[in-house]
């Protein structure tokens, strides 16, 4: 969206004193701040990178003055409204808006804290000791019956036992050729056990990670915020109710002097709103996770055990031969 510029004041000196001009850098006529809604928000909750104007000042912003909308620049400065009056104006103005600002974070904080009691309510994934212990027997047990012609078998075979049950194996991938195939997905199934069990492990711990982090950035920096607010707040409003006798020689107050610095009220709001849309996926995607997790375990078990008992049922008929 291409910013606006509303109008603003600028102050050269001549011979010592401040007098307003109009810059030659000036976008045309002056823009009637009433026909933009946002000049009726607060200037302590401007934000120049998310605002659809560009505003210089403080005064850019609308007050409300005997029910009327109306330029706080323009009232303070009218030499026609008493002086006496124009000190209530600039009092009610940043009344206004000390309770708009502490209204505002309130809400939001408050509805931050809403967000992660609620969160902290999402059970984390754990993937216990036990049945990773599983996969990696089963890992072992799986290679050890297929890989008959490999490395692992060539010093084993060489003992009394080893060499019984390589020729029994031999003789079972010999009579169920079928079994090779078998071992081989098995191992398959098996490492992609793993390899799932490791990324769900932390996709779990990540989300765990962002929670804390969030959880710690919203306790440590309300305060910060709290007191950077009532700073810039007690700075302005002094500043105008002392140079208000002056003020056509006073500059306007610029807008850096009030608005937000980077650790702000918005950001709170993003930061919660990303955690709760990773949480919202998160508890969705649970029970696929948990799902597959046991389908996985269940086929790298059924394989297996294939191969383990038919190795077992030709060791048995071997007997009898």
């Amino acid at each position: 969206m291409k910013k606006i510029e509303p109008r603003y004041y600028v102050y050269e000196n001549r011979d010592g004193k401040l007098v307003e001009v109009v810059p030659e850098a000036a976008p045309g006529p002056a823009i009637e701040a009433s026909t933009y809604p946002f000049l009726r928000t607060n200037p302590f909750l401007y934000n120049p990178e998310a605002s659809p104007l560009i505003v210089y000042s403080i005064e850019d912003f609308l007050v409300t003055v005997k029910k009327r909308e109306l330029v706080f620049g323009d009232v303070i400065r009218d030499p026609e409204i008493p002086l006496k009056q124009r000190r209530k104006i600039v009092k009610k103005a940043f009344r206004n808006w000390k309770k708009s600002y502490v209204k505002e974070k309130k809400q939001t904080f408050s509805e931050s804290g809403k967000i992660i009691d609620v969160l902290g309510e999402v059970s984390v994934l754990r993937f216990s000791w036990k049945y990773k212990l599983v996969l990696f027997v089963l890992f072992f047990v799986a290679v050890f019956l297929v890989a008959v012609n490999s490395a692992v078998w060539e010093d084993f075979s060489l003992t009394k036992v080893g060499n019984y049950l390589h020729g029994r194996l031999s003789d079972m991938y010999a009579t169920h050729a079928w079994l090779g195939s078998v071992g081989n997905i098995t191992i398959y199934v098996i490492l992609s056990a793993i390899l799932f069990v490791t990324v769900a492990g932390l996709i779990s711990r990540d989300y765990q990670k962002n929670y804390k982090l969030t959880e710690s950035f919203l306790d440590d920096s309300e305060r910060d915020i709290d007191r950077s607010f009532k700073r810039r707040w007690k700075k302005a409003r002094k500043y105008y109710l002392r140079e208000l006798k002056n003020i056509r020689k006073t500059p306007p107050l610029d807008i850096g002097a009030v608005q937000e610095g980077q650790i702000n009220i918005q950001l709170f709001k993003d930061a919660c709103q990303v955690l709760l849309n990773r949480a919202h996926k998160y508890k969705k995607a649970k029970p696929f996770i948990n799902g597959f997790k046991y389908v996985l375990l269940s086929l790298s078990i059924l394989g297996t055990a294939t191969l383990f008992v038919f190795a077992v049922y030709e060791m048995i008929l071997s007997i009898f031969k």
